[in-house]
C-alpha cells in the first residue's frame, strides 16, 4: 500500500468526527431499493447543494404515511405531488417538510423532478429493478438518457451520469467528492488523484468497517449538507 498509516489515521478521524457513527449513514442501499430517491437526488442536484435536505425531507414526509418510503419508486413519487396539489405546492409541502419555505433560498426543482417522473412512468420505469432490466438494452437506456435530457436540458448529462450511479448501473464510477473531503482532511489545497484518492478511501472504510461505497454516499451527503458552511470558512 502506498498510502502512510498517518494519512489513514488522519482522514478516519475526520470520518467520525464529521460523519458520525456508521450506523446512523444513509446507505447506498437506501437509493437501490427506491428509484423515487434517485430521481429527486439526482435532479435536485442540478440547483446546488440541496439534494440531500429535499431527500431528507422527502423521506420525513413518508415516514408521516403509513408507507415504506425506502421503496418508492416513479409512481409512488408522482402519487405525492399529487396529494400536494402541484409541483409549487410539493415543494413547500414535501420537499420543505416540517421547514419554513422561502422562495428566496436554493430553489426545489419540483417541476423538473415531477417531469422526470412522469417521463420514467411512461417509459414503464417504475423501480430500480425496471431500470436495471433497461440497461441490458442498449437502444432502450438509451431511450430513457433521452427523455431525461428532454426533461431536465441539454446540459444534464451530470446529473444522468448520477442518477445512473445511485441506482447502481454496472459501470458507472461514482462522482470525485471523496477527493474533496480527504484533501480538507489532509489540509492540502490540491485534490489528489484518482488512484491515491480511491486507495485513501479504501483503507479509510476499512478501518471504519463499512464497505468503500457506503463511505462514498456518507462523504457526499455530508459535503452537500455543509458545503455553504465550508464556503465562508474559506
Amino acid at each position: 500500500m502506498t498510502v502512510s498509516a498517518d494519512t489513514v489515521e488522519t482522514v478516519v478521524s475526520a470520518c467520525r468526527d464529521r460523519l458520525g457513527d456508521p450506523s446512523g449513514w444513509v446507505t447506498s442501499d437506501a437509493y437501490r431499493h427506491s428509484l423515487a430517491l434517485c430521481i429527486i437526488e439526482s435532479v435536485q442536484s442540478s440547483a446546488g447543494h440541496s439534494e440531500v435536505a429535499v431527500v431528507d425531507r422527502y423521506l420525513a414526509y413518508r415516514r408521516a404515511h403509513p408507507d415504506q418510503p425506502l421503496t418508492d419508486g416513479a409512481r409512488d413519487l408522482l402519487r405525492t405531488f399529487e396529494e400536494a396539489g402541484s409541483s409549487d405546492q410539493w415543494a413547500g409541502k414535501v420537499g420543505s417538510y416540517k421547514r419554513r419555505y422561502t422562495a428566496t433560498g436554493v430553489p426545489i426543482e419540483a417541476r423538473h423532478i415531477q417531469l422526470a417522473a412522469e417521463r420514467l412512468h411512461q417509459l414503464r420505469i417504475n423501480s430500480i429493478d425496471d431500470l436495471l432490466e433497461a440497461a441490458r438494452d442498449e437502444a432502450a437506456l438509451e431511450q430513457i438518457h433521452d427523455a431525461w435530457i428532454e426533461v431536465c436540458g441539454e446540459s444534464s448529462d451530470v446529473t444522468w451520469a448520477h442518477f445512473l450511479m445511485l441506482a447502481g448501473i454496472p459501470g458507472v464510477r461514482p462522482n470525485r467528492v471523496a477527493d474533496v473531503f480527504i484533501s480538507g482532511a489532509l489540509g492540502i489545497s490540491e485534490a489528489t488523484d484518482d488512484g491515491l484518492a480511491e486507495e485513501i478511501l479504501e483503507a479509510t472504510a476499512t478501518e471504519l468497517g463499512v464497505d468503500p461505497d457506503q463511505l462514498n454516499y456518507a462523504i457526499r451527503r455530508w459535503l452537500s449538507a455543509n458545503s455553504r458552511r465550508l464556503e465562508e470558512a474559506a
